[in-house]
């Protein structure tokens, strides 16, 4: 039938993948390998990846506040190290196959379930639907051509629709929805406001970053790519009051950017190790673990976010709510915190002049104008959490 067919496609795509030795289709087929040992859970959570995971992270903690017993599932392995690490009941989503699916639904036996933004597949729903499962879909957001609201995109219309409810980052993916003739709508925000707004009051600083950074300014280049690292670098032996961090968006790739660097440099994955002086006397701050970016941003000034030069702008809040001032490429569709922050967005021709422009601007501007920028992200970041409850609120009104 036609509901299994992209299942069956990316079945496909996965082993075709593994055969001729692509590291990510290898990685998949071996996160599957792993079985799932828990059984009976009154709610089930589903994430893609880390940064959907980061959307429910406050989610799942209120469920287990009120004493409910929660599964959380992912799609990606490069999100299990940090989910393993922060969750009792977890493991990965099959693939969207009849067999798989059924097993692991008849496994974990969850009395609802709770997805992130739209990882929904046909299967899925047909097997939660058949076993009187509700579902929620949580922050999903979408733009005025998204496949979903296709007319003739039966397949997943239908599957949406089945959904208890489909809640919406913002008001205007909400009216395009409603106006899509779906009736099962509802505002809720983006639960990664609530987690990192959590996350900044638990903060605490990092003794040896501190000691690293001194009395320079500290500018982080987070979740980077190959073209934002070429622009950023060149800056390094230019700028002596400023010291740097480049967090690689795959810290796999840190031998690479070790290889290009001409001055002295600690690695995240050894900052315990390094004597006071090493940390004082190194220009720059190689993150090659993860998990520990966020961490970083709490004592950084200024941020080079990754991505927008690329198909996917990675996570500004992070850097936002401890005040940075932050800059990002232009390929931000899709993105709409991007859009709303007020930050400085580079063109598609930048290049380092263009950074280092942006770069000196600030260094030279006066206290209280970069007081109000800092205050900007901030301010943006709080008058935006919230998304957590309404969910929350959304599932206690319609479920018994």
């Amino acid at each position: 039938m036609i509901y299994r067919l992209p299942g069956i496609i990316f079945q496909i795509i996965i082993d075709v993948g593994a055969f001729l030795g692509y590291s990510r289709a290898l990685d998949w087929k071996k996160a599957r390998q792993r079985p799932i040992k828990f059984s009976n859970f009154d709610i089930w959570i589903h994430a893609s990846s880390l940064g959907e995971y980061w959307m429910v992270h406050n989610l799942i903690r209120d469920f287990e506040k009120k004493g409910k017993k929660v599964f959380v599932s992912i799609f990606s392995p490069s999100a299990w190290e940090i989910v393993s690490k922060n969750e009792k009941y977890c493991g990965f989503i099959p693939i969207d196959r009849q067999k798989e699916i059924h097993h692991f639904v008849e496994t974990i036996n969850p009395k609802f379930v709770v997805i992130a933004k739209y990882d929904l597949w046909p299967v899925l729903s047909n097997v939660l639907y058949n076993k009187k499962i509700p579902y929620v879909i949580a922050f999903s957001q979408f733009h005025e051509h998204h496949h979903t609201l296709w007319k003739w995109n039966f397949l997943e219309n239908k599957i949406y629709r089945r959904a208890l409810g489909v809640g919406h980052q913002t008001q205007k993916s909400l009216k395009l929805w409603q106006k899509s003739n779906f009736s099962n709508g509802f505002f809720c925000g983006d639960g990664r406001f609530d987690s990192i707004y959590h996350f900044r009051k638990k903060w605490t600083p990092l003794d040896e970053i501190d000691v690293f950074k001194g009395e320079s300014k500290l500018f982080v280049l987070g979740s980077s790519w190959p073209r934002e690292e070429s622009m950023t670098i060149p800056l390094i032996p230019k700028l002596s009051e400023v010291k740097f961090v480049i967090a690689p968006h795959r810290h796999q790739r840190a031998s690479e950017i070790i290889k290009i660097l001409d001055v002295p440099y600690i690695l995240m994955s050894e900052i315990n190790i390094y004597e006071k002086q090493e940390l004082i006397k190194s220009r720059v701050l190689i993150v090659d673990t993860m998990g520990q970016l966020k961490n970083i941003y709490g004592h950084s000034d200024f941020t080079f976010i990754g991505g927008g030069f690329q198909n996917g702008l990675h996570n500004i809040l992070e850097a936002l709510i401890f005040g940075n001032i932050i800059t990002f490429g232009p390929k931000i569709k899709g993105h709409w915190e991007a859009s709303e922050c007020k930050a400085d967005v580079l063109g598609i021709n930048s290049d380092s002049e263009t950074l280092m422009q942006w770069l000196s601007n600030l260094i030279d501007l006066d206290e209280k104008s970069l007081k109000q920028k800092i205050s900007s992200g901030q301010d943006f970041v709080n008058k935006n959490i919230g998304a957590t409850e309404r969910v929350m609120k959304f599932i206690g009104t319609n479920i018994n």
